[in-house]
């Protein structure tokens, strides 16, 4: 069945897809844009790269210029690592995760021959604790995850050491008339859902593109070796825009730039990042179409991070590059928080883009 909106991003939000665990991603989107573009392939490092072609008077079938769309499929994680003698379950993460995010929390993990396995992250009680160590965060390498096994023989038969685990969390709409929506791996799951709504638009027809477009969904950007060089590689692009979440700092008591940007203000476009500076022209036509179409979006006021932007720039010889992503609250935990208004901004604004396409 193919979703739409809120549906297919409650679909990839729930599906599982840790760094280097992104095959049920893979496939779920495979369903979604089956006969939704001119061809798709899987490249040799797992992305998944599809592609519509252009058309009409200012294309040039000779030399085709392209543009390359790119979200990335995993999410944070965990990886297993020993299995201890009581039956627990050690841990590493995959990404970058708040260590006090950590306890309590429910995970799901693929065992053998895929089972889904349900688990505990736990530590010491509080009671138990001594004062030192109640005033200290407790890492990720003191924490262990309970998987309700025996001892380690009992253990051992439904998981083993290099099995991954997520975030297990339900996804659910909050807030007046459901404006805000509530689940793990709104990074970058909403970006790929993006992709999917944008290629079934322009596989429609509904205009000439004079270019041809590539929609990458690409692996392991969470852990920093994102598998978006491939891509950038096997595609060749004129132009990059990567489709990203950003966290961001709209809380009590912060002001100024170090809000980052805010939910209600449409998708975040970047200058510059802990990897990336970004294409000036680009930012501003993406800004202009933005005011000319009166769709929201926002400049990200605070340099933090970094994306697939920074290889897919670096990539052959050179690319040019915009960053927008979704403002996302509690990013990196098992309750990412964004909502669907800003979704739509941040789809609609590329797919305006596109339409008008004026940079050269």
């Amino acid at each position: 069945m193919k979703y739409n909106g809120i549906e297919l991003i409650r679909h990839l939000s729930l599906a599982f897809g840790p760094t280097g665990r992104e095959d049920v991603v893979r496939e779920l989107i495979i369903e979604q844009i089956e006969g939704d573009c001119d061809g798709y392939c899987e490249d040799r490092v797992g992305n998944l790269i599809a592609k519509v072609c252009g058309r009409g008077l200012d294309y040039n079938p000779e030399k085709p210029q392209r543009l390359m769309l790119s979200a990335h499929m995993d999410e944070v994680g965990f990886m297993i690592r020993q299995i201890t003698d009581e039956g627990y379950l050690k841990f590493g993460t995959l990404g970058g995760i708040d260590p006090r995010v950590l306890c309590g929390r429910g995970v799901t993990i693929y065992g053998k021959d895929d089972e889904v396995i349900q688990g505990v992250i736990a530590s010491k009680a509080i009671h138990m604790q001594t004062a030192e160590e109640r005033s200290k965060i407790t890492p990720a390498d003191k924490l262990y995850i309970d998987i309700g096994a025996m001892d380690k023989a009992d253990a051992e038969t439904k998981v083993s050491v290099g099995d991954c685990a997520t975030f297990t969390s339900d996804f659910v709409t909050y807030g007046e008339e459901g404006k805000y929506m509530k689940g793990k791996a709104l990074d970058d799951r909403c970006g790929c859902a993006a992709l999917i709504e944008t290629m079934r638009y322009l596989h429609e027809g509904a205009f000439d593109l004079p270019f041809d477009v590539y929609f990458a969904f690409t692996r392991c950007e969470e852990i920093g070796i994102s598998g978006a060089v491939v891509a950038a590689n096997t595609i060749a692009p004129d132009y990059a825009i990567i489709m990203e979440a950003t966290a961001i700092n709209d809380l009590p008591g912060v002001s100024g730039s170090a809000r980052v940007s805010a939910l209600g203000g449409g998708g975040v476009l970047s200058l510059v990042d802990g990897g990336t500076i970004y294409d000036q022209a680009f930012v501003r036509y993406a800004l202009q179409t933005g005011e000319d179409k009166e769709i929201k979006c926002q400049i990200k006021q605070y340099a933090s991070g970094a994306n697939d932007a920074r290889v897919i720039q670096r990539s052959l010889t050179g690319v040019r590059v915009l960053g927008l992503s979704l403002p996302t609250r509690y990013i990196h935990s098992a309750s990412n928080v964004s909502t669907f208004e800003d979704y739509e901004a941040y789809r609609d604004l590329v797919i305006a883009m596109l339409r008008e396409w004026k940079l050269n």
